[in-house]
């Protein structure tokens, strides 16, 4: 039996293995997220956020920072808008158009991402489920390569929810043909992995930022991690 996901906390001594936490245990498809995950891209998303809040004079300390972390802009633009006094419709757009800017001029793949993306495809179906807006999904996705290497792509735009509720995972389980128990998903963020979770998939932690511990089945380093290239290539 798999155990119950856990706060990833990279502090803590060494993990159990892919193969022990997970055991006989495969994924029939795999959903990815984007931001910070596949896309180095949340620094700018942070940037984002920051130049926004210096526009609406809202100040952008830290802990708001963690507050907002992962959130898509439908989310941040409202109280972003509170607290300075503007329309959310307003703050949403200047989040979107600045973000999106960024992400065209400096969007770059996460080391070993395009290459996990193809090893994984060519074992099992892959979709791409984010909390960003579809027009700056598609964007990122483009400006990383990955506009070809991805058939589904579920963005914030196409359901009720965003992250943290389940939604979005389990739109891109549906699209996939995939029940959710059978799906694994790679996230950075503790808003993502909570969305995985409650759709009762299987989560790999890849975290970024040290302040964020995602609720997940096991952690990794990064992409190019060499226990997770071989688990994957195990995959029968």
């Amino acid at each position: 039996m798999i155990p119950a996901p856990t706060r990833a906390d990279k502090s803590v001594g060494a993990p159990s293995t892919l193969t022990d936490i997970f055991g006989s245990w495969r994924p029939q498809a795999v959903v990815f997220d984007c931001d910070g995950l596949l896309m180095d891209t949340e620094s700018l998303w942070v940037q984002t956020q920051r130049i926004v809040c210096e526009a609406l004079g809202v100040h952008f300390d830290a802990e708001l920072q963690h507050q907002l972390v992962g959130l898509p802009a439908s989310r941040i633009g409202p109280l972003m808008a509170e607290r300075s006094g503007t329309e959310p419709e307003a703050a949403v757009k200047q989040l979107l158009d600045v973000n999106e800017l960024l992400v065209r001029e400096s969007g770059k793949p996460m080391p070993g991402a395009r290459e996990l993306v193809q090893v994984i495809g060519a074992k099992v179906p892959i979709a791409v489920a984010s909390n960003s807006a579809r027009r700056i999904l598609d964007v990122a996705l483009g400006r990383g390569g990955f506009d070809t290497g991805f058939a589904i792509t579920v963005s914030s735009d196409d359901v009720p929810r965003p992250k943290p509720a389940p939604d979005i995972y389990l739109a891109a389980a549906a699209a996939l043909g995939s029940r959710a128990d059978d799906c694994l998903v790679f996230e950075d963020s503790e808003a993502g992995a909570s969305a995985a979770v409650a759709a009762g998939m299987k989560v790999i932690a890849v975290p970024q930022a040290a302040s964020q511990r995602p609720l997940a089945h096991a952690l990794c380093d990064s992409l190019e991690s060499a226990e997770l290239l071989a688990w994957v290539a195990a995959w029968k």
